[in-house]
């Protein structure tokens, strides 16, 4: 799973943190945004078979929001503790012993990372003025 750091935010963050439940509401509206803007990405970039079935770029899910060290986030795309029926799809975006890597999800997040961060300001922004 890639990461990608807020940059020039920890005022704008640290005053949504302060407010309480009001900053959660606001937290989970970015994080919800910014998981369907990274999620499009992923469902363009996915690998498809040429057959006619369910495909794993048609069920590319965003997590609730998770906490660690403090921090807010939603996990997008494959995970490895997937045993879905799109379980495959790990082995896709990090590959085997016999297939390539092919990093479609975290090349969504890598080339999405200016939008992921301006949006979030947004989000944040526009929620501190409501």
């Amino acid at each position: 799973m890639a990461k990608i750091e807020l940059e020039g935010m920890d005022e704008l963050i640290n005053k949504v943190n302060r407010i309480g439940e009001k900053g959660a509401v606001i937290k989970k509206k970015a994080l919800s945004k910014v998981g369907l803007l990274v999620k499009v990405s992923m469902d363009r970039k996915a690998p498809r078979s040429a057959e006619t079935k369910k495909h794993m770029a048609d069920n590319i899910t965003v997590s609730e929001i998770e906490k660690e060290d403090g921090l807010d986030f939603v996990k997008i795309g494959p995970n490895k503790g997937d045993n879905s029926e799109f379980f495959y799809s790990k082995f896709t975006e990090w590959g085997t012993s016999k297939i390539p890597a092919q990093h479609w999800a975290e090349n969504s997040i890598i080339e999405n990372k200016r939008k992921i961060n301006q949006t979030i300001m947004e989000e944040l922004q526009r929620g501190l003025e409501e």
